[in-house]
């Protein structure tokens, strides 16, 4: 297999690949002989029959499925030759086979290389406050509470009555059930403040290119999920279709920031040779929190 790369800017790549004699024959043979075996053939017992034969009677429907085996082996085979980590999909352009080779385009991007340093990430000052849950939060729970119990039941509730309609037999214990909750919201509330200044932080010391590819598809994303909501919410689709360019427009630079902060994370990741799997973001920032200087 000949490969050629050529680099069009930071992170594009365009590589040529072409395959041909015996690696180009016996891969054909291979493949051919795996489809034939849901092909009929007049004369041959399926997976029997020779590759000319083949041809004659199933060459639309082998090439086809002989591209679509072969284009993406190929592909990859090239990265790993070239020590190559793609981002996104590639385009793939200018396929010419014929019955001794094959040769194709690919234009992708790549992944952008990340410099880092442990200061980077390591020992962050963040801002906290502790965690205090007030009564006059508590009471406020209960009114609203109080309320949404009233459309149900149509009357009147005190404290005593509410905690009972509730399952609880004292008045107290419901006022603390209430106070757990209310603290565990809060408590989210303050991970959620730390997080944010983590990423800031790392957005602001940490400059990368980010994969138009991947900043696109991910562009998509939030903007599909936000139609849906809107959706969900029932927004006129006319509504949704008048703002439609203002969404675009909110989502592109939350998108770009979403993929940056996603390609540092897997690059501490790499450096503290963490393994994340699909909680990457969770684990991460909570190994850089547990670095972290706190600061009331």
């Amino acid at each position: 297999m000949k490969i050629e790369v050529k680099k069009i800017d930071k992170l594009k790549r365009a590589a040529r690949i072409d395959i041909s004699g015996e690696e180009f024959l016996n891969k054909k043979k291979e493949i051919y002989q795996e489809i034939a075996k849901k092909l009929k053939t007049p004369g041959f017992r399926p997976g029997k029959v020779p590759v000319d034969v083949l041809e004659r009677y199933h060459g639309k429907v082998l090439r086809a499925e002989f591209l679509e085996k072969t284009l993406p082996y190929y592909y990859q085979k090239a990265l790993e030759e070239n020590n190559l980590k793609p981002a996104g999909s590639p385009r793939i352009y200018d396929v010419e086979i014929d019955e001794k080779k094959l040769s194709f385009s690919a234009e992708f991007e790549i992944q952008p290389d990340i410099e880092l340093k442990e200061d980077d990430y390591k020992g962050i000052k963040v801002k906290t406050k502790t965690v205090v849950v007030e009564e006059i939060e508590i009471e406020k729970v209960i009114t609203n509470l109080k309320e949404e119990v009233k459309k149900i039941i149509k009357k009147d509730l005190n404290d005593e009555g509410l905690a009972k309609w509730a399952g609880y037999p004292h008045l107290e214990n419901f006022r603390e059930a209430i106070r757990g909750k209310v603290y565990l919201e809060k408590l989210s509330t303050r991970r959620q403040k730390i997080e944010n200044q983590v990423v800031v932080h790392l957005l602001g010391r940490i400059k990368i290119e980010v994969p138009d590819s991947e900043a696109k598809r991910c562009h998509k994303e939030l903007v599909d999920r936000e139609v849906y909501a809107l959706q969900l919410r029932g927004v006129p689709q006319a509504d949704i279709e008048k703002y439609k360019k203002d969404i675009d427009e909110k989502f592109k630079p939350i998108a770009n920031e979403q993929v940056k902060i996603s390609y540092i994370l897997k690059a501490i990741a790499d450096a503290e040779l963490i393994e994340a799997g699909d909680n990457l973001g969770e684990v991460i920032l909570g190994f850089i929190l547990s670095q972290a200087q706190y600061e009331e």
